[in-house]
């Protein structure tokens, strides 16, 4: 980590420093008030060579042959002027001030049509240098710059950001559920059903303008957060009208064209939804009705036959991944009111194989544990993303602007998995063919109605307000499992036979349904006053606010297991193949097979969640200072209704209410126009989401291990503290680095919980954390290195984050056997992330290429029975090559994953909280690199 800081620092410092070339500086300002001009454009005439202006209007041209030039210096609303004869020596630096005056004819146009953009490098790091708060960002000019293709991918371009699961954002090391998301201002839902967490995979890259991390805390945001808050903000209309079209078709590795094995689906799969073909009957009798131990023989085996038959599975080619976009920007006037208007769709589908290794052992050793067995999971996924964002902008006047948001996702999952291998403890004599079938279909639908409002002549009076609605139905219809097994003395030629025990249960052969609806509204104003004057750059203002926001869930879900009620009169149906084995004909009160509902009560749950809170603070310049400061008080009640395994008589009733008060400080010292030193501090807390309080017991077929949840967990609180020195040399680069610490009282975490065979995986509270580490943060554009068209137009990126922290266990009996000091659950020692972007505007061509990795990191926190496991480190290097062509075709080739690191899971045996290779491996696979080649059109609409 230091040598990379040394060399990121000479990096930094020695750019342009060529004694033969010169250069030209110097600032831009209004004629008239005499204000820096910020973004106006200076350049060489007859040339492309030049420079924006930065946050003080000032603007270096480096890295000129001396001769004379003639510059040219523009900005929207003001004339243009040109300033001739400027000379430049070898080693030396002209100086050439600006004054612009306003086009009056072109102004008034722009005061009735100009919208600020935020989709760019330049206005992304204006925000964050005029913010008040620790920030990390990435605007959607780089974004389209990488071949990332939802939010998920995106994120690990941040500054401290790691991703899990290809789709959830762990911030400065601290696991997704210390995370809380924003969706243009609104509180964004929780999308899973297993833990607190937002799958950032939903959003598509492209509906993007900005993602943003705030890492350090406000009275304004959310106070349920540790690791960051992420703001996603939407595209946001403009004033240019125009429609655009792209396609896009992929090859992965390992899987297109290759063969792959799927059972049969619904017609309405390419959709992202199924059409009612794996829902359970209409038919089937309830729960109760089937498990009454009187319940008629007749009715029972009519149930069992009213199931589809959908055990088997057909084998087929996988096409090449494929996916198309369609965007329409517009706008009109409705008497005074501007309204402009953005629609985007996209469409994808694309394929997923792979096959992975997976073990479990009986007796742990420092190395080479007995394995208790050992599978190789051969994995397929056929996965469907269908999203439409549609968005509406309304500037009543210059004033006053109402904004609706809006954005639904559509993904539909298709997975198969065929793992074949051995366990060594109960099937000793048998090869083992083990199936798994799973679809889950999400829908998400995200909104915002949104108001801006400015008051008094000079706008000190500010007003903003959002109501947000938000849904999530979550449907996983039919899952089904199986095992079956072979004698290993058996021909080849001889068939597995199923095994179906004599009463079901949790793991055997058995089908799943579950439904999951969570309901949102959120509403909240936000109240701006300026205490000094309009002209001044650093203002002092009083703000106050409230927000509400109000979360319902209801789940439910349903098990029902085969079984064979007399073992010895099915040995020739349990051999069949797997189109018939467990068909209707096979069901039968006579020598035949019976169903059996497992259903517990503790499947079903239902939840509440209120959020009340309120806010004051003040932001005032004292000298070089600026402090903002405030307190914010939240209350919170959370409600849940379930039951406590398959007693129908023990209810679990939460309803738990808090009052939190958190207070934050930051504070910034502006060393100069371009540098500055911040600190901030605040309290903020966690809060356990609905899954994981509730005592649903969920059966996890990819690791072998069920997950429940622990109605006792009780709020994390957390101390932040942060201090970071930032410079902005030019428009567009940055260059930061900083420390920050975090106490955490009674962290959530996820736990190896013992069993009589497998884990169980749970939740449970630390008694304490720490967290604290340094991050390195430098974006640099290498013109200074040359005039050349090459260091021109490259761009230089690169984060890093070395984070260390230490967990406490409580001193209590329950949790003696657990692991008593190690880092936290999720947390990783180390995340870079770098980028080098090259675009020649002028030809239209772009190179970009970008890497990341992150350290090792626990998965879930082990025991005496079960050390912990780790997920080891991943690195990835993606390359993107485009060309325009006419300035409206553009053509992209996109490489993923080209290292194509493998995933892989080991458990720490001799718990000494690091991993070397000796120890044992719990899972590995590689999913491969990923080629596409995308094509786009837009074209201006009158």
């Amino acid at each position: 980590m230091q040598k990379i800081y040394v060399l990121a620092l000479v990096c930094f410092f020695s750019l342009g420093a060529k004694a033969q070339y010169g250069s030209i500086s110097g600032t831009v300002v209004d004629f008239k008030s005499k204000e820096a001009l910020i973004g106006a454009n200076v350049v060489i005439q007859g040339t492309s060579v030049g420079s924006a202006t930065d946050l003080e209007g000032g603007y270096t041209i480096s890295n000129l042959k001396p001769g004379t030039y003639v510059l040219v210096i523009s900005s929207v609303t003001y004339k243009t002027q040109t300033v001739a004869d400027v000379t430049v020596e070898s080693g030396k630096k002209t100086t050439v001030d600006v004054t612009l005056v306003e086009d009056v004819a072109e102004l008034a146009e722009v005061v009735v049509t100009a919208t600020r953009e935020v989709n760019n490098d330049v206005s992304l790091m204006m925000g964050i240098k005029e913010s008040k708060l620790v920030v990390s960002g990435i605007s959607a000019e780089q974004i389209v710059k990488m071949p990332d293709k939802d939010a998920a991918q995106v994120m690990q371009r941040v500054s401290g950001v790691t991703i899990t699961d290809n789709r959830f954002v762990v911030v400065r090391g601290m696991p997704e559920r210390y995370n809380q998301v924003l969706i243009n201002g609104a509180v964004g839902p929780s999308t899973e059903v297993d833990k607190r967490s937002f799958s950032f995979d939903l959003i598509p890259a492209g509906a993007l303008d900005q993602l943003l991390i705030y890492k350090s805390a406000t009275p304004e945001l959310p106070g349920d957060a540790a690791g960051g808050i992420i703001q996603m903000v939407t595209k946001n209309p403009t004033d240019e009208k125009f429609i655009s079209f792209g396609v896009n078709v992929g090859l992965r590795q390992g899987t297109s064209f290759e063969n792959y094995s799927q059972s049969r689906g619904s017609s309405t799969d390419k959709f992202g939804f199924d059409d009612g073909f794996r829902s359970l009957p209409s038919t089937l009798p309830s729960t109760q009705v089937l498990q009454n131990p009187n319940v008629n023989g007749s009715l029972l085996e009519s149930s069992g036959k009213s199931l589809t038959n959908n055990f088997d599975y057909t084998t087929r080619t996988a096409s090449p991944d494929w996916g198309s976009n369609l965007t329409i920007s517009e706008g009109f006037n409705i008497g005074s009111v501007r309204a402009r208007n953005i629609t985007a769709l996209s469409y994808s589908n694309s394929y997923q194989s792979f096959v992975a290794q997976f073990l479990r052992y009986n007796q742990i050793k420092e190395t080479n544990s007995p394995k208790r067995f050992e599978y190789f999971d051969n994995f397929f996924s056929n996965n469907v993303k269908v999203s439409a964002m549609h968005n509406w902008s309304f500037a009543l006047n210059p004033k006053h602007k109402i904004e609706f948001k809006n954005l639904f996702v559509q993904i539909g999952q298709n997975e198969t998995t065929l793992r074949i291998g051995n366990d060594f403890a109960q099937k000793i004599s048998e090869d083992l063919r083990n199936y798994a079938y799973h679809y889950l279909s999400r829908s998400i639908y995200s909104g915002q109605l949104q108001g801006f409002h400015e008051f008094g002549s000079s706008g000190k009076s500010k007003i903003n307000w959002v109501i947000g609605t938000s849904f999530i139905d979550r449907n996983e219809p039919d899952f089904r499992r199986f095992r079956t097994q072979r004698l290993k003395t058996a021909a080849e030629t001889d068939p597995f036979e199923i095994i179906l025990p004599s009463a079901g249960s949790l793991t055997e052969t058995g089908r799943f349904w579950s439904t999951l609806k969570d309901k949102g509204f959120s509403h909240g104003v936000n109240f701006d006053q300026s205490l000094t004057s309009s002209k001044e750059k650093r203002k002092a203002q009083l703000k106050a606010g409230y927000y509400l926001d109000y979360k319902e869930r209801s789940f439910m879900a349903r098990t029902i297991n085969y079984i064979a009620p007399d073992p010895s009169a099915v040995t020739q149906i349990v051999i069949q193949p797997l189109s018939t084995v467990l068909s209707p004909q096979n069901i039968s009160r006579i020598g035949g097979l019976a169903i059996r509902d497992n259903t517990q009560p503790r499947d079903s749950y239902s939840g509440t969640g209120l959020v009340g809170a309120g806010y004051l603070s003040g932001n005032l310049p004292v000298g070089k200072f600026d402090f903002a400061t405030g307190l914010r008080l939240e209350y919170f009640r959370q409600t849940l209704k379930g039951f406590e395994g398959s007693d129908a008589s023990k209810p679990v009733n939460v309803d738990n209410s808090i009052l939190s008060t958190l207070p934050s400080l930051n504070t910034a010292f502006n060393v100069s126009d371009r540098e500055l030193i911040r600190f901030a501090y605040s309290r903020t807390v966690n809060r356990p989401e609905f899954r994981e309080i509730a005592p649903f017991l969920f059966y996890a077929f990819e690791y072998e291990a069920a997950i429940i949840g622990n109605p006792n967990l009780k709020i994390a609180n957390i101390d932040n503290f942060d201090l970071r020195y930032e410079m902005y040399p030019n428009p567009g680069e940055t260059f930061s680095v900083g420390a920050f610490y975090k106490y955490i009282a009674n962290p959530i975490e996820i736990f190896l919980q013992r069993t009589a065979e497998n884990p169980q995986l749970t939740y449970n509270n630390a008694k304490q954390a720490i967290n604290w580490g340094f991050e390195l943060e430098f974006k640099k554009s290498l013109a200074g290195l040359g005039v050349n068209r090459l260091f021109r137009n490259t761009t230089f990126n690169l984060n890093a984050s070395w984070i260390k922290s230490e967990v406490q266990i409580p001193n209590d009996p329950q949790f003696a056997n657990l692991d008593q000091k190690r880092p936290l659950q999720g947390q990783s020692p180390y995340i870079i992330n770098t980028g080098l972007y090259y675009f020649d505007e002028e030809k239209g061509y772009g190179v970009n290429i970008g890497y990341n990795v992150f350290g090792p990191r626990i998965f879930a926190v082990g025991d005496d029975l079960f050390p912990s496991w780790w997920e080891m480190p991943r690195h990835s290097l993606d390359l993107q090559l485009s060309k325009t062509f006419w300035k409206k075709f553009d053509v992209k080739f996109n490489a993923q994953n080209l290292l194509n690191a493998r995933y892989w899971l080991m458990q720490d045996n001799n718990r000494d909280q690091s991993i070397d290779l000796k120890e044992d491996l719990i899972q590995s696979y590689r999913i491969g690199s990923q080629y596409t080649l995308s094509a786009s059109w837009k074209f201006a609409l009158k």
